[in-house]
């Protein structure tokens, strides 16, 4: 909650703002085109998958960069920071614990966890996507995905700062889908399913299944 509350406002904040400073209208066929809550469809489909897959392998492709930059004093991640997040630490799969939590058993961990890093997920597209990208379309129009997603990366996820690299590209990813469709969905589902894979990790850990009967060391 520490760390997610500040992202939960991201929804009434934008909402106030655009009703008080640009007078908008709360009726659904007004905030559906402000937000750019359009349905997703036809080849957008094949647009979500490519970058869902895309971004998964150049990230994966890139992850020696950051724990080249990890072991530099000024881009160390901070010694709690447990693995796969800290690229110091080894991982093992599935995990017995998660940030010094035990997981077997914890089926409470999986019922707060994924409500809570959903409704997140779901924060950010709404403000960065749904209300910031449409005035940077207007602003700098087909540029404005690279100026969103700049801003995303540097501004919000600055405290990655051993990943700077091997994160760029997922921060882009999700404004050009966003763009390209027009549909804040389409970028939702491009952030999320990726980020989805943390709650099937922390499941395999919370049903008890050792690295032994379930695979190896990562």
């Amino acid at each position: 909650m520490s760390l997610w509350l500040p992202i939960f406002l991201l929804i009434p904040v934008a909402l106030v703002h655009y009703r008080l400073i640009e007078q908008g209208s709360f009726a659904w066929q007004d905030l559906q085109e402000r937000f750019m809550l359009h349905g997703v469809n036809g080849v957008n489909y094949l647009w979500i998958a490519l970058a869902i897959i895309g971004t998964l392998v150049i990230e994966e492709t890139l992850q020696p960069i950051s724990r080249y930059f990890a072991k530099k004093r000024f881009f160390a991640p901070p010694d709690y920071l447990p693995a796969p997040f800290n690229p110091l630490k080894k991982f093992t799969f599935p995990p017995d614990t998660f940030f010094d939590v035990k997981l077997k058993g914890n089926y409470t961990l999986l019922l707060l966890f994924i409500p809570l890093h959903l409704l997140a997920m779901i924060s950010e597209e709404v403000m960065w996507r749904g209300y910031i990208l449409p005035m940077q379309i207007e602003a700098f129009g087909g540029m404005a995905w690279v100026i969103n997603g700049l801003m995303w990366a540097y501004l919000v996820h600055l405290c990655l700062k051993w990943h700077f690299i091997a994160m760029l590209p997922g921060m882009l990813v999700v404004p050009f889908i966003a763009q390209i469709t027009n549909s804040t969905l389409a970028a939702f589902y491009v952030h999320a399913i990726p980020n989805m894979l943390l709650w099937v990790i922390l499941w395999l850990g919370v049903r008890g299944k050792t690295p032994s009967e379930k695979g190896q060391n990562v």
